[in-house]
């Protein structure tokens, strides 16, 4: 499933990798089909009805007669049990003769050789719903408990991805773009020669790390052999590589990573690697913006404040952000004296108390991927 998790998270930042997701999950699920159904209740023309079985004028009929049907049985029947998250298998609530003998098979399933369904909610609000389901024909069956297993195991991903994409939208509404782009710029051999605060903080975070050499590496072992592929292309100069899904420290996909030529005047080979987070770096719930709101200290003191909480040494901090020893110590002081402290130690109980409040404030009530 890893590969159709790719393209559904990579679809937040690039939409024409959510049809490749659809397809490979239908593969996955053992199903004819695959279909989003996505409604505002509160605008009728938002609604979205998307499927792997359908083209473009079939989805438009699709949504164009749905509202006006009243008996779609399972549906209808199952949304007393619906909640994010939750798996719903059409069989359990209604039998395939029942469903043949409604309007909405005649019109809308039967056309797209849909008898079966079963599905799993991402949003289930009084103004809003969003259910992704499988299908399959009257020939192939009801489906088994391997392919409801899929879309359990699916499940956590599908409201996560559900949340991802409420908050990029509500990004997008109120004009603040995405602030959090890290950039880093690398050598011959992808050694990390400078940074944004917004990549320095990637490598606070441990998504990505530098080695003794400066050369930068993935976290996780799955990002690093893609990374690893994606060099060998960028060194072969063909077209550009594809971006890399970067893994974080619970097995999901955090962010995404792009390489690219730096075009300029240097005879030096130079690239930029572009890591776009798949929510916005600095949320309040995240332990460098609570330093910054509550302790005054810039992005790139608060980056290294955290790296020092992992790294515990000056020296391996400084190495993991790619700055020298001494701007360490002259960032260290300056957190000491806006922290109005004096030592390491105090200042690893305060970052300490700060993410212990951190995660009982935040953290504890959103999904855990699986």
């Amino acid at each position: 499933m890893i590969t159709a998790l790719d393209c559904l998270y990579g679809s937040l930042l690039d939409a024409g990798l959510f049809d490749s997701f659809l397809k490979q999950f239908a593969q996955i699920a053992d199903a004819d089909s695959v279909a989003v159904f996505d409604f505002d209740l509160s605008r009728p023309d938002a609604m979205r009805f998307t499927s792997t079985a359908a083209d473009e004028a079939t989805n438009a009929r699709f949504m164009a007669i749905f509202p006006t049907i009243n008996d779609r049985l399972w549906w209808e029947r199952s949304e007393r049990d619906m909640a994010p998250g939750v798996v719903i298998n059409g069989i359990d609530y209604a039998s395939a003769s029942e469903i043949k003998a409604t309007r909405y098979y005649r019109e809308l399933l039967q056309p797209l050789d849909i008898l079966h369904s079963a599905g799993v909610c991402g949003v289930m609000r009084p103004d809003a719903q969003c259910l992704l389901t499988i299908n399959r024909s009257e020939q192939r069956g009801p489906f088994g408990a391997d392919s409801i297993a899929v879309l359990r195991a699916f499940a956590p991903h599908w409201v996560r991805y559900k949340q991802l994409e409420q908050r990029i939208a509500a990004s997008h509404r109120d004009h603040r773009g995405h602030p959090s782009l890290a950039v880093f710029e690398l050598g011959p051999t992808f050694d990390v020669r400078r940074m944004n605060p917004p990549a320095e903080h990637c490598i606070a975070s441990g998504w990505l790390q530098r080695g003794p050499d400066g050369a930068l590496r993935m976290h996780d072992a799955r990002s690093q052999a893609l990374w690893a592929s994606c060099q060998r292309q960028a060194m072969s100069a063909a077209a550009p590589p594809p971006a890399v899904p970067v893994y974080g420290h619970h097995a999901e996909v955090v962010a995404y990573a792009a390489l690219r030529p730096q075009v300029d005047g240097s005879l030096t080979p130079r690239r930029l690697l572009f890591v776009r987070p798949l929510q916005p770096i600095g949320v309040h719930a995240d332990l460098t913006a609570t330093l910054r709101a509550s302790c005054g200290l810039t992005a790139s003191e608060a980056a290294f404040a955290v790296a020092l909480r992992r790294s515990e040494t000056l020296a391996d901090a400084a190495q993991s952000l790619g700055i020298t020893v001494g701007t360490a110590r002259q960032r260290l002081q300056e957190i000491f004296e806006k922290m109005d402290l004096h030592r390491q130690a105090e200042l690893f109980q305060a970052l300490d108390s700060l993410a212990e409040l951190n995660d009982h404030l935040y953290h504890r009530a959103e999904p855990q991927l699986a």
